[in-house]
């Protein structure tokens, strides 16, 4: 089967409910599609985006690792909560005493 140009390579919603469920999508520097555009498979997005907006996890986790685990979330349709990405610094003031 071939890949028509108008398919894109990488579901990059599914891709960012992954990092997401992993807690791995909070505080990303640019958009999901632009850190892992031109990957041609989601393995190599993954890679793109591990390196370019989590790349102290390779401290601990070897690439190929984190890649499996993010594909296991992808497989698994795991997603977060909304609410639980979302949080504003500013939104719980403590009282002014």
């Amino acid at each position: 089967m071939t890949r028509t140009s108008s398919t894109p390579a990488v579901d990059v919603d599914a891709l960012a409910g992954a990092l997401r469920a992993l807690g791995m999508l909070y505080g990303a520097t640019q958009p999901l599609a632009k850190t892992v555009e031109g990957a041609t498979t989601e393995a190599e997005a993954i890679r793109l985006y591990i390196e370019h907006e989590r790349p102290h996890l390779l401290a601990s986790y070897d690439l190929d690792t984190l890649v499996k685990m993010v594909q296991g979330a992808r497989e698994a349709k795991a997603d977060a909560k909304a609410s639980v990405e979302q949080y504003s610094p500013g939104q719980h003031r403590s009282p002014k005493g």
